[in-house]
Formats: structure tokens, C-alpha cells, sequence
């Protein structure tokens, strides 16, 4: 659905307060920019809540691109998760680690994402070149780098596999567009935005009733939504045994 259907949509069928008059005051009781307002929101919350929006590589928030000398690149504003990252010169993802790990020079353990930092034990000062691994820091929105880029990776892309809120929010000034969230959760939009109308104060307290049904019908959407990725995200994966934890008798 575009905007201007689900505008439509929800005051007609929801709402019921956009009756054709022949003379006299409106009866529009909320209006547009209230509704958009409340789409929007409530995209960001089903984003937020089921990790709906995913990509991979799209800019302005799946991409970052490498400077010399630089470990920590900012994060979009609208990513709520980095689940990999991988350069434009190779098909496999970076190593990810904890940011503590990649600043940590004596590893715990020697793996290949421990490369850099065996360099540092062993006595070299500074490794950089070809990323290895990365990590991100929710607290600071930023992306770590491991190790530093030398000139050689200088406007190398990296690109990233997002779950992010939406970017470009819906406005009266472009009804033809739809929201960023799923095609099959937007009629659920229409349905969260009617409920916050009918839960504001000047409401009478019997459609207060029938608006935080709607809210609780959208809660049950959001939760559905956020098994249906769950599910969609299993695969299957069978147990196998690990050297850290089986031993040889």
C-alpha cells in the first residue's frame, strides 16, 4: 500500500471521520499529518522490535569505505545490527570479535583472527593492511576494524549486513510512496496508527476501549513478526564436536 491508500484506508474504515459534506464544518477529526506521524512510528517499532528491514550492501547504511591509518567508522543512525561485514576484494565475511578482543594485544587463544595480534607479540609495533576481523560497539554506534588499513586498502568498501529502521520517512509531500517495512505488515501500519487515535484524551471512553484493542492486536503483530524472522533464520544446524571442549582418553 502507498501513503495515500493508507490514509484512505484507516479513516475510512477505522476511523470513520471523513464524511463527504454538502455544506458545513469537517467532520475529520485527525488529520493526515497525524496519521503519517503515527505510520511512521509505528514502522520504527516493528523495525526495532522483529528486525524486519534487512540488507546487504545498500548505501548509506550498508557501506563503509576504508581509510589509511583509520580502526573506527561510524554506523548509520538507523542499524540496529551488524551481522557481517565483508570487502569488495574478497567473498567471504571479515572474522567478528568482540571490540575488546581487537584491542586486546596478548589473545587468549591464536586463530586467524588473532593474525594481527600475534604480529604485536611477536615484537612488530603496528600491523595494519588487510582487514581481518571487526566489531561493533552499541554504545558509541561504531565499527572497529582490525587491523589498521594501509594506503594500499584506502577506499576499499566494505559492505555490511544490516538489520536497520526505517531511513526515509513517509510525508504528505509524496503520497505515492510506501513505507520501508514489508509490503504484508503495512495494512497493520493502518491499524496502530487508528489505535493511537482512538486512545487520545479528548476520545470518549468507549472508542478508548476499541483503540487499545487495536494496540494490543498490534503488540501480537509485532511478536508474530519477530518469530516469523526467527523461523525464517533457522537453519537447521546439527551439533558437532569442537577440539575446545572434546577430549581424548
Amino acid at each position: 500500500m502507498n501513503l495515500e491508500e493508507m490514509l484512505s484506508f484507516t479513516a475510512s474504515e477505522y476511523l470513520d471521520d471523513r464524511a463527504v459534506l454538502i455544506d458545513g464544518d469537517s467532520d475529520t477529526l485527525w488529520s493526515d499529518a497525524l496519521l503519517v506521524r503515527y505510520f511512521n512510528h509505528g514502522a520504527r517499532i516493528l523495525a526495532r522490535r522483529a528486525w524486519c528491514i534487512k540488507e546487504y550492501g545498500v548505501a548509506p547504511a550498508g557501506v563503509i569505505v576504508l581509510q589509511t591509518g583509520k580502526v573506527l567508522y561510524p554506523l548509520h543512525r538507523s542499524i540496529l545490527f551488524v551481522h557481517d561485514a565483508t570487502p569488495t576484494t574478497q567473498t567471504a565475511p571479515l572474522g567478528r570479535a568482540d571490540d575488546i578482543a581487537l584491542r586486546d594485544p596478548y589473545p587468549s587463544s591464536m586463530d586467524a583472527l588473532d593474525l594481527g595480534m600475534a604480529a604485536a607479540v611477536d615484537g612488530v609495533d603496528t600491523y595494519t593492511g588487510t582487514p581481518l576481523a571487526f566489531s561493533t560497539d552499541p554504545a558509541s554506534r561504531s565499527l572497529r576494524v582490525y587491523p589498521e588499513p594501509s594506503a594500499d586498502q584506502n577506499g576499499l568498501r566494505v559492505l555490511l549486513r544490516i538489520s536497520r529502521l526505517p531511513i526515509n520517512e513517509l510525508t504528505l509531500d509524496d503520497t505515492e510512496a510506501s513505507p520501508e517495512i514489508p509490503e504484508e505488515y503495512h495494512e497493520d501500519l493502518c491499524l496502530y496508527a487508528a489505535g493511537r487515535c482512538l486512545t487520545q484524551p479528548m476520545v470518549d471512553s468507549g472508542y478508548k476501549v476499541d483503540g487499545r484493542n487495536l494496540l494490543a492486536e498490534w503488540a501480537d503483530t509485532c511478536r508474530e513478526a519477530r518469530r516469523d524472522r526467527q523461523r525464517a533464520e533457522n537453519n537447521g544446524s546439527r551439533w558437532a564436536f569442537n577440539s575446545t571442549t572434546s577430549v581424548i582418553r
